[in-house]
C-alpha cells in the first residue's frame, strides 16, 4: 500500500467518524437523552458538524492533488468540483453539514434530517459510487444503510459516555435501556448489509484472505465483534447493576466498556476509510497464504466418499456430544471420552477434501479465452512446451524419452481440476521432482506474464479438442472462444457483448434462414472482412477459425460446415457437423433445443476457465 493510500485513507476516516458523531449525537438526543442533557448534546452535534467540514476539506484538498497529479490546488480544487462525481457530491455533503450548524439551535429532530443525509451519501464517493447499472443502486443504498446504522450505534456511544458521566445511576440506567433497541436494531442492520457488501466487493474466500482489502476487512470484522462483546456485557450484566444500593463499580464498569466500545467505532470509521482507498478485492488478483485449498475432486471416486462421510458423521457427533455434555451440564468426562477418540480416528480423513495450493492458486487468467490469446498460446507452446509435451500434448515429444520424468499429458482429464492460477505457478516455477530437481522448468525469467497466460489458454483447447476427438464430446464445460465481430443492426464488438442470447456460429458456407428471436446468427470465416448476415454477425478476426478447429479437435481444412450454438451466459452447448447442421434451419428445432437448454443452466467450477463476465 503506497503513501497515497494512506494520506487519503486518514482524513477520509476521520472525515466519517466525524459524520458518524453527528448524526449518531443528534439521534441519541432525540430519542434517548432526557430533556436536561440535550443542549449539551447539540452543543456536541454542533462540533462534530465543524470537524466534519475541516476534515472533508482537508480530504478534498487531497483527492484533488491526487486526480491533478499535483498539488496545484488554485487549478485542481475547481476542477475537482466541478467534473467529478466526488467533488460534486462532497459539495453537497458541505452544503449539508453547513445547515446542520444552525438547526442544532432548533433542536435535534430538525438537526437529524440534513445530518443523515450528509452521512448516507457516502456511497457516492466510495467504491458504490463506481459501479454502474442496477448493481451500484443496490450498493449505495446498502452503504446508506450501513452508514446510518453505524452512526446510531457508534455515533451514539459518546453522548451514551457523557450520559453515564452526569446523570444520576438510575437514570442512566434508563438511557441505557432506551438505548438497547436502538443499538440491537443499529448491529442488525449493520451485519446485514455488511454481508451484502462483503458478497459483492471482496471477492469470497480468496479475496477474504488474499487481498489487502480482504485482510483490512477482517480487521474492521474483528473489532466490530469486540465491540458486540463489550455490548452485550453492558446490557446483560452491567446496566442492571446501576441500581444497586452502591452502583459505583457498575458505573465505572460500564464507562470503561463503553469507553473501550467508542475507540472500537474509531478504529471502525479509520478501518473503512481505509477500504474505500483500497481496490476491491474482487479487482485484485488474491496472493492464497496456505499450503494446501479445499477441492471436491476427491468425492468422485466412491470410496473417498464413503471415508469423507463417515469422518464428517464421526466429527459431527464428537462435537454433538460436547455440545450436550455442556447444555446439560453434566457427562463431561463421558462426552470428552467419547469425542476424543472419534476425532483423532476420523478427522485425518477429510484431509483428502484438501489439495496442495500456491501464491497463485486462486487467480483467474485475464485473457477473457479469446481466440487471439488461443493463437498466441499456439506460437508460446510450439516454440517452449513441444520438445517435451508433443504436437498432441500428450508428453510424447521428441526429447521426451530422455527424461527420467516422462512429461505431463496434457490432454488427461485432470487437468480440469487444476485451476488457472496454479497452471500459471507450475508454468512460472516449474514443478519438483521427486528427488528435490524440477520436472519441469519454470519460465517466469524467459516468458513475459501475458505469454504464460495465453499458453494456458492454448493448452485448455488442446485438452478439450483432443476430448471431442477422441470421446466425442467434452469432459468440462467449454466458454466460447470470445472474438471480435461486425454486426448488422445489433451494438456489439464481440462475442461477449452478445451475452444475453444464443449464438449459433456458423463456419463458413451459405448464411442460414432467419433463426427465431432471440438467437443471434454469428458466421465464421477463414478470412475477414465479411459482410455480415442480415441481422446477424461476422468474424473479425484471422485467429477464430483455428482456434474453433482447435476445440473440437479437427484440422482446420474440416471446420467448414460446423456449427455451434453458444448460450446466453457464454458457454458453447452443442455442436452439429457440416451433415447435421440443417436441422437447426428449422426454427421449431431451434427454438426447442434452446428451451432445453436454458432449464440445463451450467455452473461455473473453481477449477478450469473462468467465464468473464457472468
Amino acid at each position: 500500500m503506497d503513501g497515497i493510500d494512506l494520506t487519503l485513507a486518514l482524513p477520509r476516516g476521520l472525515h466519517l467518524a466525524a459524520l458518524v458523531s453527528t448524526f449518531g449525537t443528534a439521534l441519541f438526543a432525540l430519542l434517548v437523552a432526557p430533556a436536561t442533557m440535550r443542549p449539551r448534546l447539540m452543543r456536541l452535534t454542533r462540533t462534530s458538524a465543524w470537524a466534519a467540514l475541516a476534515t472533508g476539506a482537508v480530504w478534498f484538498a487531497v483527492q484533488a492533488a491526487s486526480f491533478a497529479g499535483s498539488w496545484d490546488l488554485w487549478d485542481a480544487l475547481p476542477a475537482t468540483a466541478q467534473y467529478t462525481r466526488f467533488g460534486q457530491a462532497l459539495c453537497v455533503r458541505f452544503a449539508l453539514l453547513l445547515a446542520v450548524l444552525p438547526l442544532t439551535r432548533q433542536g435535534p429532530s430538525l438537526a437529524l434530517l440534513p445530518a443523515g443525509i450528509a452521512l448516507g451519501m457516502q456511497g457516492l464517493v466510495g467504491h458504490a459510487g463506481a459501479a454502474e447499472g442496477n448493481a451500484a443502486l443496490g450498493l449505495i443504498a446498502g452503504e446508506a444503510l450501513h452508514l446510518l446504522a453505524a452512526g446510531a450505534w457508534l455515533g451514539a456511544l459518546t453522548p451514551l459516555l457523557i450520559a453515564l458521566r452526569t446523570l444520576p445511576p438510575h437514570e442512566a440506567r434508563l438511557a441505557c435501556e432506551r438505548f438497547s433497541p436502538l443499538g440491537l436494531a443499529a448491529v442488525l442492520i449493520i451485519a446485514g448489509t455488511a454481508f451484502l457488501q462483503a458478497a459483492t466487493l471482496i471477492g469470497g474466500l480468496p479475496g477474504l484472505l488474499g487481498t489487502p482489502y480482504g485482510r483490512t476487512a477482517l480487521i474492521k470484522l474483528a473489532l466490530f465483534l469486540g465491540m458486540l462483546g463489550f455490548a452485550i456485557w453492558n446490557r446483560l450484566s452491567l446496566t442492571d447493576r446501576l441500581d444497586d444500593a452502591d452502583p459505583t463499580q457498575a458505573r465505572r464498569l460500564i464507562f470503561l466498556s463503553v469507553s473501550a466500545e467508542t475507540l472500537g467505532g474509531m478504529l471502525v470509521m479509520l478501518m473503512a476509510g481505509l477500504l474505500a482507498s483500497l481496490p476491491p478485492g474482487i479487482h485484485q488478483d488474491p496472493v492464497w497464504p496456505f499450503p494446501w485449498r479445499f477441492s471436491p475432486a476427491a468425492l468422485d471416486d466412491a470410496d473417498f466418499r464413503r471415508e469423507v462421510a463417515l469422518a464428517l458423521l464421526a466429527t459431527g457427533a464428537g462435537i454433538g456430544a460436547v455440545a450436550i455434555a455442556a447444555i446439560l451440564r453434566r457427562g463431561a468426562l463421558l462426552a470428552l471420552l467419547t469425542a476424543v477418540p472419534l476425532l483423532v480416528w476420523q478427522t485425518p480423513s477429510l484431509s483428502l477434501l484438501l489439495v496442495e495450493a500456491y501464491p497463485t492458486s486462486f487467480r483467474t487468467s485475464p485473457t477473457g479465452f479469446s481466440v487471439a490469446s488461443i493463437a498466441r498460446g499456439q506460437t508460446v507452446y510450439a516454440a517452449n512446451c513441444i520438445a517435451c509435451h508433443g504436437v498432441t500434448g500428450q508428453g510424447n515429444g521428441p526429447s521426451a524419452a530422455s527424461l527420467r520424468i516422462k512429461p505431463a499429458d496434457l490432454t488427461a482429464g485432470h487437468l480440469w481440476d487444476h485451476t488457472d492460477g496454479e497452471l500459471f505457478w507450475w508454468l512460472s516455477h516449474g514443478i519438483d521432482g521427486p528427488l528435490g530437481t524440477l520436472s519441469m522448468p519454470g519460465f517466469e525469467a524467459a516468458l513475459p506474464e501475458d505469454d504464460r497466460w495465453a499458453a494456458i489458454d492454448f493448452v485448455r483447447t488442446l485438452n478439450a479438442g483432443a476430448a471431442m476427438r477422441d470421446g466425442g464430446g467434452w469432459t468440462h464445460p467449454m466458454p466460447a472462444p470470445d472474438l471480435p465481430v461486425a454486426c448488422d443492426g445489433i451494438a456489439a464488438d464481440r462475442l461477449s457483448d452478445l451475452r444475453g442470447r444464443f449464438v449459433r456460429i456458423v463456419a463458413a458456407g451459405p448464411d442460414p434462414a432467419a433463426p427465431p428471436p432471440g438467437i443471434v446468427v454469428l458466421r465464421l470465416d477463414r478470412t475477414t472482412g465479411r459482410t455480415p448476415p442480415r441481422g446477424g454477425c461476422a468474424s473479425a478476426s484471422a485467429d477464430a477459425w483455428n482456434a474453433y478447429a482447435g476445440i473440437v479437435g479437427t484440422e482446420p481444412i474440416a471446420l467448414a460446415g460446423m456449427n455451434f450454438l453458444v448460450d446466453p451466459t457464454g458457454w458453447l452447448r452443442e455442436t452439429r457437423s457440416a451433415d447435421q447442421a440443417a436441422d437447426w434451419n428449422d426454427p421449431t428445432v431451434l427454438h426447442t433445443l434452446c428451451a432445453t437448454l436454458l432449464t440445463q443452466p451450467i455452473a461455473a467450477s473453481i477449477g478450469g476457465i473462468h467465464v468473464h463476465g457472468q
